[in-house]
């Protein structure tokens, strides 16, 4: 009985009913949509670029924050930092076994750079404006400049005044403690 009263229903609807139905609008409205899309695609092809553009543009920065805007390339950056890593290895036992003026500011300013790269690297990830205000961010970047061009100065002064970096370690790791007896 359910299925003759279907049939029945179904023949006296034609394809000009069914479009008009309230159950077929959404349709009708998608290909509509998609219809006017590609006749602007067609006539302009940048206006489907953009209209697909995102809405919110999602920044992620991991150093250098001054050095690697939006419009450059990261690249270049991430290069430099590695190379320094890398000359660490390189720097730290030279420094060592050829102490001189010019080994002890070399590794001074590969050891404050990498260093202040890495602290830096935290404060951007870590302490983003989303999620702790815009004050904070700024003021640990502000400090955390103060404190390496403090620390690149403080070296350098011991490095000329005194008896230079690695020779001021060796003496450091020279020293014996009282042996409890």
């Amino acid at each position: 009985m359910l299925s003759s009263i279907v049939l029945r229903g179904a023949a006296r609807c034609n394809a000009a009913n069914l479009v008009k139905s309230v159950r077929l609008t959404p349709l009708k409205a998608y290909s509509t949509i998609v219809a006017n899309t590609q006749r602007q695609a067609l006539a302009k092809p940048l206006a489907l670029t953009k209209s697909l553009v995102p809405i919110a543009k999602r920044e992620i920065s991991v150093s250098a924050p001054r050095m690697a805007s939006a419009s450059s390339n990261h690249t270049g950056l991430w290069t430099i930092e590695r190379i320094v890593s890398a000359g660490l290895l390189a720097v730290i036992p030279a420094a060592f076994i050829a102490p001189s003026q010019i080994m002890d500011a070399l590794l001074a300013v590969s050891v404050v750079i990498h260093t202040h790269w890495g602290v830096e690297a935290m404060v951007v990830d870590y302490l983003r404006p989303a999620v702790v205000g815009n004050i904070l961010p700024k003021v640990a970047h502000i400090a955390l400049i103060i404190i390496s061009v403090a620390s690149l100065g403080g070296l350098f002064y011991y490095i000329k005044n005194d008896v230079g970096l690695a020779n001021g370690i060796k003496r450091f790791w020279s020293i014996k403690g009282k042996e409890s007896a």
